[in-house]
């Protein structure tokens, strides 16, 4: 069964040493699973020591259009791609389109993929139990807002899927998580309904030209609502749970705050969450405290 999975990770030049530190704890804790990296492709001879073994890198303009253009400096703030037929395209929406789109790279060797930022770590043994059972993949799906946007994904979701369905039935649940599974049956007919309600019989042109939405919850909402959870099982549980590296002062305060979120039963590792990167970048316990805190961490519970 594991041959039928694959972790993909979209990263770029900042999340190097991050990315560097996943790998790692996948060969410590996942050696029997693929990863596929994807980066910008400026950034692909930066990222080229991490492909070795199971890991490969590729660069998101194999998944994008020819003819979206990056430009090379940043405006107010970020990164865009520019077309003729579409808006200027952010870097995070970027992102989600490479996430949707993996499977034209990585083929269909794979059953499904799990998405895991950069800023996670594998902390215990990956177990299949925790991502399938009887056949059917782990889905995060929470009664709950909190997530940034919310409302805002939840509407495009419905206009880009067109469902018959009143925003108040498909805004109760957050399914922003990591990892978040895709499998490929349910990816394919989702970039099929978006290409079919698209003016441009495009998907692609169609979330280029789309301001803001969630990859995640337009999947999560087409795959319950209109697919009826096919191929999924549902959890609010979170396999790895979020440390804002931000509140944590020095290494033993991080190292506590790991082992207390890694009792719990569900969980196998952590995402160390950057928040306000600019604003705070003063206040985040070093990467190189980090990485050393975690490699003690593992020899302990060796």
């Amino acid at each position: 069964m594991t041959q039928q999975i694959a972790i993909i990770t979209q990263s770029y030049k900042d999340d190097y040493q991050e990315c560097k530190l996943l790998c790692e704890s996948i060969d410590r804790f996942a050696p029997e699973l693929d990863h596929f990296i994807f980066v910008n492709d400026e950034d692909i001879m930066l990222f080229q020591p991490l492909c070795y073994g199971r890991h490969k890198i590729y660069k998101k303009s194999t998944i994008l259009p020819w003819y979206m253009i990056r430009i090379p400096f940043k405006i107010l703030g970020h990164h865009f791609h520019v077309s003729p037929i579409t808006i200027p395209v952010r870097e995070w929406i970027i992102q989600q389109i490479c996430k949707l789109g993996v499977f034209e790279v990585i083929g269909d060797k794979y059953e499904a993929v799990f998405n895991i930022d950069s800023e996670t770590v594998f902390m215990k043994p990956f177990d299949i139990n925790n991502w399938e059972k009887d056949g059917k993949y782990i889905m995060y799906r929470a009664e709950n807002k909190d997530c940034p946007s919310h409302d805002e994904f939840c509407r495009v979701a419905q206009k880009l899927l067109k469902l018959p369905l009143s925003i108040q039935e498909i805004s109760e649940h957050n399914y922003m998580n990591i990892p978040t599974c895709f499998v490929r049956e349910n990816t394919n007919l989702l970039l099929q309904r978006i290409k079919k309600n698209s003016i441009w019989n495009s998907w692609k042109i169609a979330l280029c030209n789309t301001y803001r939405f969630s990859e995640y919850y337009t999947y999560g909402i087409f795959s319950y609502y209109e697919l009826h959870a096919k191929n999924h099982y549902i959890t609010d549980k979170q396999l790895f749970p979020i440390i804002d590296i931000a509140e944590y002062p020095d290494t033993e305060s991080f190292i506590h705050s790991v082992e207390k979120v890694l009792s719990s039963p569900f969980a196998i590792g952590i995402v160390c969450q950057k928040k306000n990167r600019k604003a705070l970048s003063g206040k985040y316990l070093s990467f190189e405290k980090r990485n050393k805190a975690i490699h003690q961490f593992w020899k302990k519970y060796e």
